[in-house]
């Protein structure tokens, strides 16, 4: 298990977004990561790089999984199944006060995943594709 960008993110109230939906979510410590969720069904699981689950974000039966491997990177939503070329590795950038991690990959067209880290070295925006780059989860701190 590879560390994220940092480990200070999980001490605090988030709000996920997919499409118009929004929701206040709590992360908490969970196994080889952080999970965000709520009792309205919304959750995310970060493993420190990669959204590789979520369910809910106001969907009734949405559920999608992330999975990399040798062969590329995996999309699951419903039971099927789409691949991709794997993901480039991330590039840092600093940017005022701050450091960004982008992530470019192939989906249908190029796309970009990106997480965002401010002064105290603390994750603030994670902005991830579910779907190779059809639409996007972000998580921003509060």
């Amino acid at each position: 298990f590879a560390r994220g960008p940092t480990e200070n993110y999980a001490d605090s109230a988030w709000v996920i977004g997919y499409g118009d939906y929004r929701a206040q979510v709590q992360a908490v410590l969970f196994e080889g990561g952080i999970l965000f969720s709520n009792n309205l069904g919304d959750q995310a699981f970060f493993d420190g790089w990669t959204i590789t689950r979520a369910a809910g974000l106001g969907l009734r039966r949405g559920s999608w999984s992330v999975r990399d491997d040798a062969a590329g990177r995996h999309f699951s939503r419903r039971s099927r199944l789409t691949s991709y070329p794997a993901c480039a590795p991330w590039v840092k950038e600093m940017q005022s006060n701050v450091i960004k991690f982008t992530q470019s990959c192939q989906g249908s067209a190029e796309y970009s995943n990106s997480i965002l880290v401010n002064e105290k070295g603390e994750i603030v925006i994670i902005r991830q594709s579910l779907n190779a780059g059809a639409s996007f989860v972000t998580l921003k701190k509060l």
